[in-house]
């Protein structure tokens, strides 16, 4: 069987922040990639995280749609005035790019992801 499109291991982020603290945020993770999206399946760890907060709250099922954007700071910016707060931040790809968690589970159900990468060549909006 080809495993070349999936990915798994434990997640090395590094300055994770949830909830305005810094936190491990460790957990494990499958990647699966296909030509247009990817889907990450996310067991939690013990440490606080929004990862644990959505299980324990709502069990297995969808936790985020990502975008990948340009300027995260801008996007951030603009659905926190919408009145969507940043609830986690972090680093992935081994500091390649960083992400933003914001709750907008009260309107969407659902949390958006800003993914910001920093190498060259990534379509983003």
């Amino acid at each position: 069987m080809d495993t070349s499109y999936c990915k798994t291991g434990e997640i090395t982020s590094s300055e994770v922040i949830y909830k305005g603290k810094p936190t491990k945020g460790k957990s494990r993770y499958m990647f699966i990639d296909t030509p247009l999206i990817q889907i990450e399946l996310i067991e939690p760890g013990d440490s606080p995280s929004t990862w644990k907060h959505h299980h324990e709250r709502y069990g297995e099922g969808v936790h985020c749609i990502s975008f990948v954007v340009k300027d995260m700071e801008e996007k951030m910016k603009m659905l926190e005035e919408m009145g969507y707060p940043v609830t986690q931040t972090g680093n992935f790809f081994n500091e390649k790019g960083r992400y933003a968690y914001m709750d907008t589970t009260s309107t969407y159900k659902v949390i958006i992801e800003l993914l910001e990468r920093f190498d060259v060549g990534i379509f983003s909006v």
